[in-house]
């Protein structure tokens, strides 16, 4: 365990000091004078990334294994000539079929007091 942190803790320093000789590069690279100072820090830099700790990969402490569901049968939904509403005398809607399986997609669309949020409780169950 002392041995991994120190390892992180030496690639961390590295990666600081990388990130310092860069900024002196890009700020004296173009000055004559430290030219060859600059030159000599980007050596100094590759020479550092070539003896970069390699960061460290950890193994997971929780896996999840998540069972392979049984096939659904067809239709996986289905409403025929039904009614729907709040109340038994005054339904929202009427006459509603609907098949749905695996490869079905669903909009629902209309203005509103139309009945959408009615139908969707109705297929869900809470109505």
């Amino acid at each position: 365990m002392e041995q991994k942190k120190e390892r992180m803790r030496k690639r961390e320093m590295q990666l600081a000091e990388i990130a310092h000789m860069q900024t002196f590069v890009d700020r004296f690279k173009a000055n004559a004078k430290l030219t060859t100072m600059a030159q000599s820090r980007m050596k100094a830099i590759d020479k550092i990334k070539a003896e970069l700790q390699e960061e460290e990969f950890h193994e997971p402490d929780y896996v999840f294994r998540f069972p392979v569901p049984e096939r659904l049968s067809r239709p996986v939904l289905q409403l025929t000539d039904c009614k729907i509403g709040y109340s038994e005398k005054n339904p929202i809607l009427t006459k509603v079929n609907v098949d749905v399986d695996l490869d079905t997609r669903v909009a629902f669309v209309g203005p509103n007091g139309a009945g959408k949020s009615t139908l969707l409780k109705t297929l869900i169950g809470k109505l």
